[in-house]
C-alpha cells in the first residue's frame, strides 16, 4: 500500500499585529465572503429576517472563527457597510420592546443580489 499522508502543520501563532508593511498579508481562514455578503447571511438567518447591529456581530462571529480576531476593525466595516449600502434597511424598534439599537433588513428589492443565492457572487447590477 502507500504511505500515511503526513500529518498537517500545526497552527502557526499570528504575527503580532502593528508591523507596518505595505502588502497585506492573505490572512490565513478569512472567509471569502464581502461585508456585505456577511451582512446579508446574517440577516437571511434571521428567525424574522431582522438583526440588530449587535445581532449581526453575533452571527458573524459564531459562523467565522476568524473575525473572534481584532474586532474593531471589521465591526467597523460592518457598520460602515450598513450606512452606506441602501440594500440594507433600518427599522426602528417598536415601543415597548426594550433594548439597544435599530433593527436592519434587507430591501426586498435586494433579496437575490447574490448569484443563485451564493453570497461570493454579486449579481451584475
Amino acid at each position: 500500500g502507500s504511505p500515511p499522508p503526513p500529518p498537517p502543520p500545526p497552527e502557526e501563532p499570528l504575527p503580532p499585529a502593528g508591523g507596518r508593511r505595505r502588502k497585506r498579508p492573505v490572512q490565513r481562514g478569512k472567509p471569502p465572503y464581502s461585508y456585505i455578503a456577511l451582512i446579508a447571511m446574517a440577516i437571511a438567518n434571521a428567525a424574522e429576517r431582522k438583526l440588530t447591529l449587535g445581532g449581526i456581530y453575533k452571527f458573524i462571529t459564531e459562523r467565522f472563527p476568524f473575525y473572534r480576531e481584532n474586532p474593531k476593525k471589521w465591526q467597523n466595516s460592518i457598520r460602515h457597510n450598513l450606512t452606506l449600502n441602501d440594500c440594507f434597511v433600518k427599522i426602528p424598534r417598536e415601543p415597548g420592546h426594550p433594548g439597544k439599537g435599530n433593527y436592519w433588513t434587507l430591501d426586498p428589492a435586494a433579496e437575490d443580489m447574490f448569484d443563485n443565492g451564493s453570497f461570493l457572487r454579486r449579481r451584475k447590477r
